[in-house]
């Protein structure tokens, strides 16, 4: 029988789990942690605790066409803002979490959102392969295995990650239940390049007092999650230039969309807007991980909420 791991979801927004492996700090930096994804369609199915005279399988999607705005945000219990940074570096590998202005990098994206959402768990199976330095030949290793050091056995940058949401059946694979977050929301992104060493990369406001001063460069997205109608819309702004007004401009409309949320004519969709990552991973591991999200679907069985 497989064994089982399973993790706990923190209450911060950055964690650290024991591992029986020391990890370098881009590994720890690469794991445990939030990630913003580009919106998902989920299935919607109704909690069990809902009555209904209809049987429902998880292959169908409940239509929520006739469900009111109101109804979908009550469904939601959670809200939080949550900011990731993303630091992409020259030999090409990317960290999560935390950054300092550093002579390796490249460039850096900070993304914040503003989510109303609930907490689903997704199954999935990893399997983790390194090339075997001596040989050549691939060999499965523990997900949590640092293998980016000069007496590693494994030759540094060989690992593939083969990821499923269907059980393998094999002990080649890892067990893991994914926290996903499936709401509505709102999205502030800053990709950030040519940074000098005096840029403040710690905040939206100080990235465009930091821009403003020519001390870095970038552009800047606000886009919503799930979320849409004509006031909605219209509360976008449409500068992409990264400055210190842009950036002010930025949380004054995500601010002025958060208070249209419970208005008349506001469409709400739950999708899923971001992952919680239980394991150390680069960028190839989690594209992996949403690609499959994607395929297999996440299914949100959503509290039956009475609105009166």
């Amino acid at each position: 029988m497989m064994k089982r791991i399973w993790f706990c979801i923190p209450l911060i927004l950055l964690a650290s789990c024991a591992s029986l492996f020391k990890q370098s700090p881009a590994e720890k930096l690469s794991g445990y942690t939030y990630i913003p994804v580009d919106p998902l369609s989920v299935t919607t199915n109704p909690e069990n605790s809902c009555t209904s005279p209809n049987p429902f399988s998880v292959a169908e999607s409940v239509d929520t066409a006739n469900v009111s705005s109101k109804a979908l945000l009550a469904s939601l219990p959670d809200n939080a803002v949550r900011t990731t940074v993303e630091t992409f570096y020259l030999d090409g590998s990317v960290t999560y979490g935390p950054a300092k202005i550093s002579a390796k990098a490249d460039s850096y994206r900070m993304t914040v959102d503003y989510i109303n959402a609930d907490t689903t768990n997704v199954d999935i199976w990893i399997k983790r392969e390194a090339q075997v330095y001596a040989t050549g030949q691939r060999k499965a290793i523990n997900l949590f295995l640092p293998v980016h050091d000069k007496y590693s056995e494994y030759l540094i940058g060989s690992d593939v990650y083969t990821v499923t949401s269907e059980n393998p059946h094999s002990i080649d694979y890892q067990y893991f239940s994914l926290p996903v977050y499936v709401g509505i929301g709102l999205r502030a992104t800053a990709d950030i390049n040519g940074v000098d060493s005096g840029a403040n990369i710690s905040g939206l406001g100080a990235i465009g007092v930091s821009a403003e001063s020519k001390d870095l460069k970038g552009s800047l997205t606000v886009q919503t999650l799930g979320v849409n109608g004509q006031a909605i819309a219209a509360a976008l702004p449409i500068q992409s230039e990264l400055n210190r007004t842009t950036a002010q401009n930025a949380i004054t409309s995500v601010a002025s969309i958060k208070a249209l949320l419970y208005e008349e004519g506001t469409i709400v969709q739950p999708r899923v807007v971001g992952i919680y990552l239980p394991f150390p991973g680069g960028k190839a591991l989690i594209n992996s991980v949403i690609s499959e999200i994607s395929r297999a679907k996440v299914v949100w069985k959503r509290p039956c909420v009475v609105i009166e």
